[in-house]
Parts: C-alpha cells; structure tokens; sequence
C-alpha cells in the first residue's frame, strides 16, 4: 500500500479507482483489443502477485464478473480468453476457505447459465490442454498405432549401441519431465471451479466438439492430460507437478459427483482417448470403443501404480480412492456392466495396500494414512459386496475374487 498509494490512507481510493479502470476498460469495447488485453493483463498479474493479501479484498467490493465475460465472449478479445478465464478463476479462489459467501465471483460463477460463456471456457481450457499433451508427447512419443515415419525412427533407434543389446523396454529418462507441465495446465484451476461449482457446466463440458475433428472434445483431453500428470506427478519430486496433479484429482472427483456425468460417461466412445504408456508397467492397449469411463479410471490405475514414495502424498490417494469408489457405487446401483481391464484397477489398489502395510512406519507424510487405508478397505468391501452387478463376465468376478 505504501509503494501503490503512498500510504495506508490513501489506499481505499487508490486501489478502488485501480480496481474501476480495470472493470470499465474490459467491458469497453470502442477500446482496443490490445489495451484491454494488457489491461487484463495487468489484473491478472496485480491478483496473483499479492496473492491472499488484503489488497485483493478491493476487487471483492465492485464486481468484475459482467465485464470479464463480456470480454470472454466478445469476438475481438476471444484470443485472450485463457488469461480472462484464469483471472476469473483467480478472483474466485481469493480467501476462498474463509469469506466465500463474500466472494462474488464464486457465487456468479456457480449461478450462470450462459452457454456461450461455458462454450468459451470449454475452448480456452481445451486449447491449453492440449497444448500441455503435446509437450509431453514431445519427449517420448508413447502412440499405441505409430506411423510408419515414427515406426521408422523407432527402428533405427533400436540400433544405437546402447540399446542394441536391450531385451525389455526400459522408462524414459525422468529428469526430461522435470520442467513438465507447461504453465498453460493452469487453466485447471478454473475449469475446477467451473465443474465444482455449475452443474449445468459439467453437461456443457461433456458435450462440446471442436470444430476441427483432429482435435479431441475437452472431456477426451482432460483425461489424456490426466494420464501424463498423474503418471508423472512425484517422478522428479517437483512441488509444482505435485500441485498440478492435485488439480487434476479434484477435477475428475467433480465430475464423478454428478450421476449425469457418470451416465454420460458411461456410454460408448467412438474416438479413442490417448492414455500415458511413458511409464512401465504399461497400461492394456484400449479396445475401441470403449465409455470414456473406462480411460477415468486408468488415471486412477497410474497415480496409484506411479506415486508410491516414502514421502507419500496421502491426501491424493485418499481422493483417488474417492473417486474410484464413486464410479463403483455409481455401476452396482446402475447396474451396470463395464466392459474394463478390472485386474489393472485390482493389482493396484493392492499395491497400495501392500507398501502401506510394509512401509507404514517410515512413511514421511502429513497425516491421514489411517483415513487412506480405512477408505481403500470400504472401496474394496464395496466392490466385494457388489461385485456381481458391475463385473463384466464371470471371469472377470473369478479374477477379483481368487
């Protein structure tokens, strides 16, 4: 405040006058698009840079949220519709745990039924989420149906000394994803709170297409970035990767919360969803045509295959749980029959089990083992109790049981 406004009490009218120029400015479309982008700009920053602190309470008193999704939706101002929906989201998320009932933003953000909003946020996310794949796939292309150009290199990398004499597939280096995810991954943050707290957005999500048919539908991408950042969440202990995966669990236990979700979900999928194979053991190559349902809970599979650490991140086990355990409870009261590799899900639920059992005493963890373990047992006693209304074949309920 004292840099800012020159002191504690010129402060209410410096940064309420701050706070207008930025409303006003985003909502005035006789401006240019790119003053007002760097007007957003200049929001976005300012709220990230004093994160909870008090100053952000200003943008708390007047509403920005018309202005904001004007600009989201105007033609002119739709490049920069990734920044104004993480300045959406930011403003959210301001002393969310303790004054949300004071917040504006999450209360309109819950509240809004504007389509064409939701159809922007849906772009904006699913643009920055495929971006984040893209890097990386760049690292180690792990396509199941390679071309013939890639099947070509593969060949020739076959013959490098070092890998000539090679009998198994071995994992990429892990020091190549320590720079990963890319910050575009942020777009998380409001695409959770848009799935948290809109039901109507969870039905938008689902049933937004690209205009381009090589690009996947948002659903299709938050799930194949899910693979990569759950697979390779702790691999190089970067806080930041962790936080992100974080993101991405609660992103898909909203989802999972709504039964309408899970209905859709369900249904068959003619377009496979890509799935992480940068890490072995490898996941079963997919059957085609398989729900979408069934490529959630391989995300499950891979952060409970791929995370076991001694510093264990109890807190995301226990949501991974959560969520396995809601799309279960969803099929044996559906009664339905899902058509999926259960032995993956069941070989690791049990590794869980058996690390926490071996290495209960000298695990480096903030708490919580015991709700870990308490949770992993009901899921198991569920799917015991239950397991003959959504087990595919008899086999499939002989492989769980023996």
């Amino acid at each position: 405040m004292e840099v800012f406004a020159g002191g504690v009490g010129n402060s209410d009218a410096f940064f309420m006058d701050l706070v207008a120029i930025i409303d006003d400015s985003l909502a005035n479309a006789s401006r240019s698009a790119a003053i007002r982008h760097q007007i957003l700009q200049l929001g976005l920053t300012f709220m990230c840079g004093i994160s909870q602190l008090s100053p952000g309470a200003y943008f708390l008193r007047r509403n920005l949220f018309p202005s904001i999704v004007a600009f989201i939706k105007e033609s002119d101002t739709e490049q920069y519709a990734f920044e104004a929906v993480l300045f959406l989201a930011v403003l959210a998320d301001f002393h969310k745990s303790d004054a949300a009932r004071l917040n504006p933003y999450l209360s309109q953000i819950k509240e809004t039924k504007d389509i064409d909003l939701m159809k922007k946020v849906c772009w904006a996310a699913n643009f920055a989420l495929v971006a984040s794949i893209n890097r990386y796939q760049e690292i180690s292309d792990d396509d199941v149906s390679p071309a013939l150009a890639s099947t070509f290199g593969t060949l020739i990398a076959s013959l490098r000394p070092d890998r000539a004499l090679s009998t198994t597939p071995v994992d990429p280096p892990r020091e190549l994803f320590k720079n990963q995810p890319i910050e575009a991954t942020v777009i998380l943050l409001p695409l959770y709170e848009f799935l948290r707290g809109n039901v109507l957005f969870s039905s938008v999500f689902l049933s937004s297409n690209e205009p381009d048919r090589t690009i996947p539908s948002p659903s299709s991408t938050l799930l194949t970035l899910s693979s990569y950042l759950l697979t390779h969440a702790t691999s190089t202990s970067q806080p930041r990767s962790v936080a992100y995966a974080n993101l991405c669990i609660n992103c898909l236990l909203a989802l999972v919360e709504t039964d309408a979700v899970l209905v859709a979900l369900s249904k068959p999928n003619n377009k496979p969803i890509r799935l992480c194979r940068q890490r072995l053991p490898v996941l079963p190559i997919p059957r085609s045509g398989r729900p979408p349902l069934c490529a959630l809970l391989d995300c499950c599979v891979l952060w409970l295959r791929h995370n076991l650490h001694m510093r264990l991140e109890v807190h995301l086990y226990t949501r991974c749980i959560w969520v396995c355990h809601r799309v279960v409870f969803y099929l044996q009261k559906a009664r339905l029959r899902l058509e999926y590799e259960w032995k993956e899900l069941w070989s690791a639920i049990l590794g869980l089990l058996h690390f926490l059992a071996a290495k209960l005493d000298n695990l480096v963890t903030a708490g919580g083992v015991e709700l870990l373990i308490r949770e992993t047992i009901f899921l198991l006693s569920l799917c015991l109790s239950k397991c003959e209304t959504f087990l595919p074949t008899p086999q499939a309920l002989h492989d769980f049981v023996v």
